[in-house]
């Protein structure tokens, strides 16, 4: 059942490179008074087949740079949701002493399979569109 969107959600994958950014532009498109941030338990580069599959949603996310969850500091946040395992082990560990609510909505890793680029385009529409229907779903537009 569909709830009212959170003051503040935090999106953490791996390497804040492609899931989590990707769940960051979303949110912040579909509930823009959501404040919506991403990290990852470390810092990757800036992806830019993320950057591409997110234009075509007419999201920019060109300007996106990696933050780890060291990064978030003291932060209040109202909802974590992780796409890795570890991504929920992690943030379990760092929102310990908060009331930040922490789901896990496991996905792959996008880059897994086939390197063809024309594979690994698809790949990504994928989980971005995989994304955007969870969001939907989860809170009331």
């Amino acid at each position: 059942m569909a709830e009212t969107s959170p003051d503040t959600v935090l999106f953490v994958c791996y390497l804040n490179s492609i899931r989590s950014p990707m769940a960051e532009g979303l949110m912040r498109k579909l509930f823009p008074h959501t404040e919506a941030q991403s990290c990852g338990i470390a810092a990757g580069d800036l992806d830019e087949l993320m950057v591409a599959v997110m234009r075509e949603k007419g999201v920019d996310m060109s300007g996106h740079t990696a933050q780890t969850l060291a990064d978030m500091g003291d932060k209040k946040i109202d909802l974590v949701i992780a796409f890795t395992e570890a991504a929920g082990e992690s943030a379990k560990a760092a929102f310990a002493d908060s009331n930040a609510r922490i789901e896990v909505w496991p996905l792959p890793d996008p880059t897994q399979g086939s390197l063809d680029v024309r594979a690994m385009m698809n790949n990504y529409r994928a989980i971005r569109d995989n994304i955007e229907g969870r969001l939907k779903r989860a809170f009331v537009i």
